[in-house]
């Protein structure tokens, strides 16, 4: 898998349940990267993410303001461990949320 970049939302194929990763920061030196599970985030703040839909700019600038602001554990992931979603991640929320995966 190439590295993600911030904004992406991957999956966690190490898991049997593959949730999905919102990725904070990308280590590329690492091939690592630290992120926030979609389970793990607000309604309000999951709407904001579907609105950066085709904005990948907005949705990496939404992405740190998420970072910083929200009391979320984080998950440091190596690379190996992701796999792309079949979906962009700039679609709206089936594709943020499962649906239509």
């Amino acid at each position: 898998m190439t590295i993600p970049t911030v904004g992406d939302v991957v999956v966690l194929t190490e898991l049997d349940s593959e949730p999905q990763l919102l990725v904070t920061v990308v280590d590329g030196a690492d091939d690592e990267v630290t992120g926030i599970l979609l389970a793990d985030l607000a309604e309000e703040t999951i709407q904001r993410l579907e609105a950066t839909a085709g904005d990948r700019q907005r949705r990496r600038k939404l992405t740190t303001a998420i970072r910083r602001a929200e009391d979320l554990m984080t998950f440091r992931v190596p690379v190996g461990e992701l796999r792309q979603r079949d979906q962009p991640t700039t679609q709206g929320r089936d594709s943020l949320m499962g649906g239509n995966r």
